[in-house]
């Protein structure tokens, strides 16, 4: 009795300990978030709740499947979906204990399919029922979370207490066919599960990250276009009232006055009313006309008491005020911009003021893609202007959520109960804030359509799983019957051997079975008929031998032909390759010429520091992109063998200093300095490819600057026997001997983590290599790991005779100023890139006339008279290169104007053929202002 009252107390303890980490298994898998957003409910805690109900009795196994699926209610999700989850395992509690394999699987499938099935396809009729593929697939995605929980809790089951019922030590007996098929559907299921399930996040991951990254860059958008639109209309007021102060409209102020509201109404249509008011606040001059009057009625002829009154007398400055009710001249909510008049001594004596519409911001608002919503606040936060889709008025407040500011970019429960991504951003010229918002939702229905999918491609794999374990049941469970009746018919009384069906396929055992009961007679007839059938194969093969020896010379030719067709196709995809690769280029640099001339008029302009230093970043990452393009397109070059060489003369210091002096400010930011040593004997002037000299040594010293954290960079050159040596020594982290060779094969670096710890393409110094190569030059390399690593560059070069005698000139010559009164035409289809260079030009007072394509340039020029002209090469309608022919031939100015080329193509033969075309220049986007103006002041000074 004490021996069983102790075992039996043991094992109920194990079996409480069981239930604990069960319990607490099934709750934490219950916790984790769905791994991706859906109509339905994605848990993975199901499958421990069914194997509770499996391996413990109903009285404790529902307690712990309702204990498993608490976390279900406490997440968002259907009523219905969360109750059908919960009540799974309790059926197959009920009626699934202690029951056979079948009977598990015929009450956990059949009551999910048959009767929870419906139930939420009539739950999710009711509240998705305006999108078809959110009902289904939040259907879908419930049910499959009950099937995955089925199969794993029947599985771990199985796996861990065999196929053995409770109430007997009798083993179930199972067809072979009933467990192949089984096992291979479950595990079909739950691998594709995995693999969708995986598939789907990553695709929401990626859709998510690309509305972050467009709501991030339109928030960007929305506060430069903001910014400008008020500039330029507070720009209006101050210019108006600059001109009301000034001594010439003295003796005609009211003409003065009248004409000036006219001009700034004709000019700027966006503003309501315009009026203007003495010291003493009353209105003297108002626009439309009838509007003085109209406010006399009203009893408001003194706006004394306004903001945008008191403010700008008090101040003396422009003020912009917060969002307002318009009253005495009409009920729109409008945003007020003021300016003072000022007398001779500078104080100020009445103001300009004009009212303008919240209905300008549509213009922007309508600029965003479908889906997103704009809502721009004053410091009051008052609504100024909002997207229809937020359902906020003008004037009414903006919404404040509690987490605000440390809120994220999802926000729940925001406006109209909906889940929101929003973005937002203080205006740098006023208080005002900024936010952009996306309807959560619409991500949801854009996600269940690709999750239908990818729920019926799951669907169609688990099917397919289930036919997979019937053939691999059937392919092995027939030898396995064919054999047991061989053996039943087996009589050693009969002289006449029974052979077992040719068609018997047998696994290892079996066939071991097999040879026990076969005779050595049996054994000798099957060797014997084995050797004549190899006789015969013998004989079969020496006729397919002669048979192949005739044939021999037209399976040569043949495959001559076929090489000849391969060699045609690798030159026609090496072709194909060059194309790709200039398309590239030209997509990529013409957006590029946007980010980098925006950056450029940005940092020209007056900016807050912050701002500057994210538009310098915002330069410097473009301009790192672009270095990575150039990388491309030279090693594509190289690699082609398209590279040419053009020998110049080259003032050998001037390039060297100009290299070092390009990454000394790097090397100093570092703590340390570039040194140059040149030895006496160098010639001052040599015959090299100067261009490939420079990008070599800039590749070494950028090279040697990004793996040295201190120390220094030390430059030497010499000269001996017609061969230039240049070694760029730095004290790094130093490459091991093994990797040497590495480092110049195209993609790689001397450790995998140096692309992390640095950067870069690993294209430098493979283009490096080529471009030494191609100079017929070499490039030693010696390094020690933690010491530093040396690059001698050694070249042919010879002296240039012609030059020796000449003094160097200054490589730091002075910036070229554009004469006054330029005339420029700009042949450009692309808005933003034509905007970029007329704001350049504007800003030097140049005149600038715009044609979208060179039909229109065309016409352009054969009307007006230009000094010069920008041409792009692609565009609609007529190129650049046609046009140049055309202005060449038939222009009004023919001989004396001055054609330069700004086009995003950048090979050599774009270049020749822009000239061959007429144009006197070339530059390649994006176009630098500094580039773009020394280049005309070049091209001027040739006339």
């Amino acid at each position: 009795m004490n021996l069983g009252s102790s075992y039996s107390h043991s094992m109920s303890w194990s079996l409480a300990f069981q239930a604990i980490i069960t319990c607490a298994l099934g709750f934490g898998l219950n916790t984790l978030s769905a791994p991706f957003d859906s109509a339905g409910i994605a848990v993975f805690g199901v499958g421990v709740a069914v194997y509770a109900s499996l391996r413990f009795a109903p009285i404790f196994s529902i307690p712990l499947g309702v204990i498993i699926s608490l976390p279900l209610w406490l997440n968002h999700g259907s009523i219905v979906g969360k109750e059908c989850l919960t009540l799974l395992p309790i059926v197959i509690s009920f009626f699934g204990y202690d029951k056979s394999i079948k009977q598990v699987i015929k009450v956990g499938a059949g009551f999910w399919s048959i009767v929870f099935l419906p139930i939420l396809f009539l739950e999710h009729s009711l509240h998705d029922d305006n999108n078809i593929n959110m009902l289904f697939s939040g259907v879908l995605v419930t049910w499959v979370s009950g099937v995955f929980g089925l199969i794993t809790g029947h599985f771990a089951y199985l796996a861990i207490h065999g196929l053995k019922r409770h109430t007997s030590s009798k083993s179930e007996r199972v067809t072979l066919h009933f467990l192949f098929s089984y096992f291979f559907s479950g595990c079909f299921f739950v691998a594709s599960m995995a693999v969708i399930y995986l598939s789907v996040s990553l695709f929401q991951q990626q859709q998510e990250q690309q509305i972050h990254s467009y709501m991030a860059q339109r928030v960007n958008v929305l506060e430069f276009q903001l910014s400008n639109f008020i500039r330029q209309h507070q720009n209006a007021i101050t210019s108006a009232a600059q001109f009301l102060s000034s001594d010439a409209v003295e003796q005609s102020f009211d003409e003065a006055a009248s004409m000036s509201l006219q001009v700034l109404a004709t000019n700027n249509p966006e503003f309501l009313t315009f009026l203007i008011a003495e010291k003493s606040g009353d209105i003297t001059h108002a626009y439309p006309s009838g509007m003085l009057e109209r406010a006399r009625q009203n009893g408001v002829p003194n706006v004394a008491y306004r903001p945008y009154f008191y403010e700008v007398m008090q101040s003396g400055k422009t003020y912009l005020s917060n969002v307002f009710q318009g009253r005495g001249f009409g009920n729109d909510p409008i945003v007020a911009l003021s300016a003072p008049i000022l007398d001779k001594a500078g104080i100020p004596i009445g103001i300009v003021e004009g009212s303008l519409s919240l209905k300008s911001f549509a213009a922007i608002d309508r600029l965003s893609l479908n889906g997103f919503s704009m809502l721009i606040e004053d410091q009051k936060g008052e609504v100024i202007y909002a997207s229809k889709a937020l359902g906020l008025k003008p004037l009414s407040k903006a919404p404040v959520y509690s987490c605000d500011p440390q809120c994220g970019i999802e926000i729940e429960n925001g406006l109209q109960e909906k889940t929101w991504l929003r973005f937002t951003e203080t205006l740098s010229f006023a208080n005002w804030r900024v936010s952009y918002y996306f309807d959560q939702r619409l991500l949801l229905i854009l996600m269940s359509g690709y999750l239908l999918k990818d729920l019926l491609l799951l669907l169609v794999l688990s099917a397919f799983g289930t036919f997979t374990g019937y053939v691999v049941a059937k392919m092995v469970g027939t030898p396995i019957r064919r054999l047991v009746h061989y053996i039943a018919e087996f009589d050693p009384a009969n002289k006449d051997i029974v052979k077992t069906p040719q068609r018997a396929l047998y696994i290892k055992e079996l066939s071991s079975l097999n040879d026990e009961f076969t005779s050595l007679e049996s054994r000798l007839r099957d060797a014997f008929a084995a050797l004549k059938d190899a006789r015969k194969a013998e004989q079969t093969l020496n006729v397919e031998l002669g048979e192949l020896n005739q044939s021999l010379e037209s399976r040569i030719t043949e495959k001559t032909e076929h090489l000849e067709q391969a060699l045609k196709k690798a030159e026609a995809a090496n072709v194909a390759k060059t194309q790709f690769l200039a398309n590239m280029s030209h997509e990529i640099r013409t957006p590029m010429n946007g980010i980098i001339g925006s950056c450029e008029l940005m940092l020209d302009s007056e900016l807050p520091e912050h701002v500057r230093a994210r538009a310098k970043v915002i330069s410097r990452s473009a301009s790192n992109l672009l270095m990575i393009l150039d990388s491309i397109l030279d090693w594509s070059k190289i690699d082609s063998g398209k590279m040419r060489i053009d020998i110049q003369s080259c003032v050998l210091r001037e390039l060297l200093e100009a290299s070092c002096e390009l990454y000394r400010s790097t090397a100093l930011a570092k703590g340390y300095d570039v040194h140059l040593q040149v030895k006496e004997n160098v010639p001052a002037v040599l015959n090299v490819d100067t261009g490939k000299l420079s990008q070599i040594l800039n590749n070494l010293l950028s090279n040697a600057i990004k793996f040295t954290r201190e120390g220094k960079v030390l430059v030497s050159v010499s000269y001996e026997n017609n061969r230039l040596s240049i070694s760029v020594s730095d004290t790094g982290i130093g490459i091991p001997p093994e990797k040497v060779n590495l480092i110049f094969e195209q993609f790689e670096q001397a450790d995998t983590s140096t692309t992390r710890h640095f950067g870069g393409t690993g294209l430098g110094l493979p283009i490096t290599k080529g471009l030494v190569e191609l100079l017929q030059g070499e490039l030693i390399v010696q390094s020690e790991v933690g010491k530093g690593t040396s690059f001698q560059l050694v070249i042919p070069a010879s002296i240039d005779d012609k030059e020796l005698c000449t003094p160097a000139k200054s490589s730091q010559t002075s910036t070229l100023a554009l004469p006054p009164g330029l005339r420029v035409l700009l042949a450009e289809d692309n808005d933003i890139n034509a905007e970029i260079v007329l704001d350049m030009l504007k800003a030097a007072k140049v005149k600038c006339i715009r044609a979208r394509n060179g039909e229109e340039a065309v016409n352009a020029e054969r009307k007006y008279d230009f000094d010069v002209i920008l041409m792009d090469c692609q565009m609609p309608v007529m190129d650049g290169y046609a046009a140049a022919r055309a202005i060449r031939r038939d222009g009004r100015n023919k001989d004396r104007l001055i054609i330069i080329a700004l086009t995003a193509n950048v090979f050599t033969e774009d270049k020749n053929a822009c000239l061959a075309a007429g144009m006197n220049a070339h530059l390649s986007k994006p176009i630098r202002k500094q580039v773009l103006f020394d280049c005309i002041s070049s091209e001027l000074a040739r006339i």
